[in-house]
């Protein structure tokens, strides 16, 4: 359960504050870099922190990276969470999933989270990241059920069509680029008009 804000004394803001810069450079440094080639001293160096002084917020490289993850997947979650709840119809619920999805992922720090592989973290922290994972595409699946069930969605095996869905969203931090041809919303249009098609959802011209 999170503490809100308005509880945390001074202190611990401030020592929140820091951490959540620390982890936004690190993911950075990350995505640009990638993960075996960073390190917490080039972390450090640049925040102006010495690498004792670091260590009072992180732990360890392999405790930065874990924590990026769950914050960007923690996003994720927060996202569909509130979307499910919305009165809309299932091809509405599943399109902004798609937009927010492609929002939140193309935010550098979220690159630089979900662009590295988690297997190299120690297996308590692997297997949070798979359950939240496991959450956000449990949470998928029962808008995309709803619509078979009503009739909105006519996919003939909508288990694989929702595989391609999930496959293509993840593979975005894989290789988008702020400075590629497509802006976000080119890409959001176009994925929404695969992804929704895929369902046999009709989208007009």
């Amino acid at each position: 359960m999170k503490v809100q804000q308005e509880s945390l004394s001074f202190r611990e803001i401030r020592y929140r504050d820091k951490r959540k810069k620390i982890l936004q450079y690190a993911a950075r440094i990350f995505a640009r870099k990638g993960y075996e080639k960073s390190s917490l001293e080039e972390i450090a160096s640049h925040l102006k922190l010495s690498k004792a002084s670091l260590y009072h917020y992180v732990k360890s490289k392999d405790e930065v990276l874990y924590l990026i993850q769950m914050e960007a997947l923690e996003e994720m979650l927060t996202l569909v969470r509130e979307v499910v709840k919305l009165d809309r119809n299932p091809s509405d619920k599943l399109r902004k999933i798609i937009i927010e999805y492609i929002r939140l992922a193309t935010q550098k720090h979220v690159i630089g989270a979900l662009r590295q592989q988690e297997l190299i973290l120690p297996r308590k922290w692997r297997l949070e990241i798979i359950a939240a994972r496991d959450e956000f595409d449990d949470e998928c699946r029962r808008i995309i059920e709803a619509g078979i069930k009503s009739g909105e969605f006519k996919a003939d095996n909508w288990k694989m069509s929702y595989m391609a869905m999930i496959g293509s969203l993840n593979w975005i931090v894989k290789w988008y680029s702020p400075q590629g041809e497509l802006s976000v919303d080119e890409i959001s249009t176009s994925m929404v008009d695969f992804i929704l098609r895929g369902f046999g959802v009709t989208i007009p011209d």
